[in-house]
């Protein structure tokens, strides 16, 4: 799996209309083949701070998504944050959940 990882720090009067464009692309980019989940997520400390993030199946199927004409919408808004846009491709290999917790937690406690 390859998460993509695209962090705006909006200008305030822009900051609506890129949170708008990015709840336009989470729906259609959560159906899209290989799309295991895409959240946007904004900073508590600072609501101008918006993290884009999309986990993909394959880099294929990323490759894909960013070479199509939806997501390209999404690059004049990177161009308009106050800081340079973090861009980051990170692979996984392996995501646990609960059952990590637990077997950590019933390994005993640390001192």
């Amino acid at each position: 799996m390859i998460q993509a990882c695209f962090r705006i720090v909006a200008p305030e009067r822009n900051r609506e209309e890129i949170v708008g464009v990015l709840l336009c692309l989470k729906g259609p980019t959560e159906v899209a083949r290989g799309c295991r989940g895409c959240q946007i997520v904004q900073d508590v400390d600072d609501e101008n701070v918006l993290t884009y993030l999309v986990t993909w199946e394959s880099q294929g199927d990323l490759e894909e998504h960013l070479r199509c004409e939806r997501f390209r919408r999404l690059l004049p808004y990177l161009e308009m944050s106050r800081e340079p846009p973090e861009i980051n491709f990170s692979t996984i290999s392996q995501i646990r959940g609960v059952d990590f917790l637990v077997e950590v937690l019933s390994s005993g406690i640390s001192p």
